[in-house]
């Protein structure tokens, strides 16, 4: 079997339906695969689109019922046929190539051990009036933004690693690499953090090359509530805490009060200026203090 799809989801039966009729959509054909539906222990309706859609897609739905991501993450990589495992989120849409891309990357790119796409938001009702630059770098993990342009070429070194919502793994790195880690991300209702990221830094640094796949496009939907003032700061407390778990950051001694209540006065003070942007990243920013003092 040429790929297996991973999608996990928790409790967003209608996201999910969208994303798989748009996957539907975008099927190559003659192209051997299967889409693991991960059901991370849902309480709505998800068995039932997931099951509407196994006449369309090569579907397996399989139950996880250990709530996060990591777990759900995991149960992929336990049952995955393909000779690369793909993943993908609830809440995108895809080209319609954004398969045939990737497929042809897979086999083009043997070298490589992983492979990210293009990610970019997509705003249902148009983009806020708050945003004036996409390139604020707390915003850009917010909305899943992650553009290296349309070229395909290999990963540097200096690269960012790609989100969640498009990667692929050979079967030889997952090998090598081991499980996603438990103790991060998404876990139910608690927006974690940094599964992926800790998983591709382990990849990165054991020296296995990547590749990025510039025209494997997809568009994240943009949910309003994500960039409303608790959400953002709930955010930056996940965000902290997997900072300080991964090592990747350290609390400053002492100060991460003074600095979260600096951030707060810096949001204000954005929020003066007209830059609803900024403010949100003040507001991520005094979420990351907490949670690296929490930790």
């Amino acid at each position: 079997m040429k790929f297996s799809l991973a999608l996990c989801t928790y409790n967003r039966s209608a996201m999910l339906q969208r994303a798989l009729a748009s996957l539907a959509a975008c099927q190559e054909p003659g192209c051997e695969w299967e889409l693991l539906l991960i059901d991370n222990n849902s309480s709505d309706n998800t068995r039932a689109v997931a099951t509407s859609f196994e006449g369309r897609l090569p579907l397996r739905y399989i139950f996880e019922p250990t709530q996060g991501l990591s777990a759900a993450r995991n149960r992929a990589v336990a049952e995955f046929a393909g000779e690369v495992l793909l993943f993908t989120d609830d809440d995108l849409a895809f080209d319609d190539d954004w398969l045939r891309v990737y497929t042809q990357a897979f086999d083009a790119q043997r070298e490589a051990g992983w492979f990210g796409g293009r990610v970019r938001p997509f705003w249902p009702h148009g983009t806020p009036r708050w945003l004036h630059d996409e390139n604020l770098a707390l915003l850009t993990g917010l909305m899943v933004r992650f553009d290296l342009g349309d070229e395909s070429r290999a990963f540097a070194a200096h690269d960012p690693s790609p989100f969640g919502a498009s990667f692929a793994l050979r079967r030889s790195t997952i090998g090598s690499t081991g499980e996603f880690r438990h103790d991060l991300g998404v876990k139910g209702a608690v927006p974690g953090r940094g599964e992926e990221a800790e998983y591709l830094a382990r990849v990165r640094a054991a020296g296995v090359p990547g590749h990025y796949v510039g025209q494997a496009s997809a568009w994240h939907w943009q949910d309003p509530e994500r960039f409303r003032w608790p959400y953002l700061y709930r955010y930056g407390v996940q965000k902290g805490i997997t900072e300080r778990r991964t090592g990747t950051a350290r609390p400053p001694a002492g100060a991460t009060r003074l600095r979260e209540a600096a951030f707060a006065l810096k949001a204000a003070v954005q929020m003066g200026k007209g830059r609803g942007d900024r403010a949100r990243q003040c507001v991520i920013n005094m979420g990351i203090m907490r949670g690296l003092r929490e930790g």
